[in-house]
């Protein structure tokens, strides 16, 4: 017998409760390209994050020209000392930070291909920074370029392929360890027999006399 439920009574006066609405989400879309346009969207990746960095340092120097650690000029023009001194303290940030990148094991392929790099990097590294930074606007901005000169002349690491462990010899079926049998020198020779019955009968024959041998 199917029983009636009453519908729920509602108080006057008070409306009901709408429905909660379930926001309807929409899957993300996915596109799908060619190895060409995806090679062309790096490209310019690429070369938008080199014209992005190159437009921070414009703002940062204020349009500020040289590519040899030219300080922005202020309202009051330095003194020759004070340009000196300036510029010291950029050659040498600069050289601990290209002294730095010589030491790296990451470059050091790089270094022993090419020990000319290797040798100007560690006697004169500012001499370096005409051949891998030749845009660089300040100290840090040369060990950055010349890190990226030498990752792009790196090769891409390979994978370390661990060593094959060693395969024991598998003892014959029947055989706790055949290496703690004596070796039976009959048998063997019989082994070799090149006719294989009387090879068969010289093992048998051996082995029955070892067998009377032990008792």
């Amino acid at each position: 017998m199917n029983e009636t439920v009453p519908p729920t009574a509602i108080p006057s006066g008070i409306p009901p409760t709408p429905p909660v609405v379930t926001p309807v989400v929409n899957p993300p879309e996915t596109v799908s390209l060619t190895k060409e346009a995806h090679d062309q969207l790096k490209r310019d990746a690429a070369r938008a994050s080199s014209n992005q960095r190159k437009a921070d340092l414009w703002d940062r120097n204020q349009g500020g020209k040289g590519s040899h650690f030219k300080p922005t000029a202020p309202a009051t023009p330095p003194s020759e000392e004070e340009r000196a001194s300036v510029a010291a303290a950029e050659d040498r940030k600069a050289e601990r930070g290209l002294l730095s990148l010589a030491a790296d094991p990451a470059f050091r392929e790089v270094f022993d291909a090419d020990p000319t790099l290797r040798n100007l990097m560690t006697s004169n590294p500012l001499a370096v920074l005409p051949m891998l930074a030749p845009d660089a606007l300040d100290a840090e901005d040369a060990i950055t370029l010349v890190k990226e000169a030498l990752g792009k002349r790196a090769k891409p690491a390979t994978p370390l392929v661990p060593p094959t462990p060693p395969v024991s010899p598998t003892p014959p079926v029947g055989a706790i360890n055949a290496q703690d049998k004596p070796v039976n020198a009959e048998v063997e020779a019989a082994r070799k027999i090149p006719n294989t019955e009387r090879a068969v009968a010289g093992m048998i024959g051996a082995r029955l006399r070892e067998s009377k041998g032990k008792k």
